[in-house]
């Protein structure tokens, strides 16, 4: 080997040493965005997360729970794939029942919700009932002046239909669906704010070159992985979720940390 060549293969050895830890880092991240609307004259404050998997934050889930009570929000949101059954519920139970013992809650269920025994899905939307959770599958609910429907995805026409039905020109109308691939289908039906997941950040990012290699529902290279996309009047927040092991869905984060998303909504 000359030595260019071996000058060359020690930067690129050295390189993928340095990155590696942060190429695999799953420590949590706060990621905040701020909406701006006119017809919410005080800040609200709305934690939003998606993709739990049953995943795993310290004894009693505190790094999770103490990173939401950080933010102080008016309402939790729980968007989707908070269980995941083939590993258990305990941990997200767990973060169910701090967060409903200082925080209006919100559920609206994902693809892994479903994916159980028949009848399970109707199981844990009644748990989480029974601990005080509000669950949206095709209702909503008033936080202050914002709206906040659920549905189980676009494919539920029908519980669309029923958000559409109790939209308000005065309240600002939000939208939880845990599919970002729907947003072509839902912006521009008078939902100001739609708030997905699902994606898992796309996996593997590489930014700013890539913003995702793979993500269900949507397959390689993505477009809606992570962060705000604007179509039709409408905006959508995606989240990279929760899910720490993705080792367990066959593929690991790399430069894709946990996500907790925190949103203001006012002027």
């Amino acid at each position: 080997m000359t030595r260019r060549k071996l000058i060359i293969l020690s930067a690129i050895i050295t390189a993928v040493a340095v990155a590696t830890p942060y190429a695999f880092n799953t420590e949590l991240e706060c990621i905040s965005y701020t909406v701006q609307t006119d017809k919410v004259f005080k800040p609200v404050k709305l934690a939003f997360l998606s993709d739990v998997h049953s995943s795993y934050y310290g004894y009693d889930m505190g790094e999770l729970v103490n990173a939401v009570k950080r933010f102080d929000p008016d309402a939790v949101i729980f968007g989707g794939d908070l269980f995941n059954k083939h590993r258990g519920e305990g941990y997200s139970m767990t973060l169910v029942k701090r967060l409903t013992a200082l925080y209006p809650c919100i559920y609206s269920i994902g693809n892994h919700e479903t994916y159980g025994e028949p009848g399970e899905e109707r199981l844990i939307k009644q748990d989480m009932r029974d601990l005080g959770v509000t669950v949206l599958d095709g209702g909503y609910v008033d936080i202050g002046n914002i709206r906040i429907s659920g549905i189980d995805g676009a494919a539920y026409t029908n519980q669309v239909e029923a958000c559409e039905k109790e939209l308000s020109p005065d309240m600002f109308n939000v939208l939880i669906n845990h599919y970002p691939e729907e947003f072509p289908v839902l912006s521009g039906r008078g939902f100001d704010l739609i708030l997905s997941g699902h994606a898992h950040g796309g996996q593997w990012r590489f930014p700013p070159l890539l913003n995702g290699v793979y993500a269900s529902g949507q397959g390689i290279f993505p477009k809606y992985t992570a962060g705000e996309y604007y179509m039709n009047g409408t905006e959508m927040i995606v989240s990279k979720g929760l899910e720490r092991r993705l080792r367990e869905l066959f593929a690991p984060r790399i430069f894709n940390r946990p996500e907790l998303t925190l949103i203001t909504v006012g002027q």
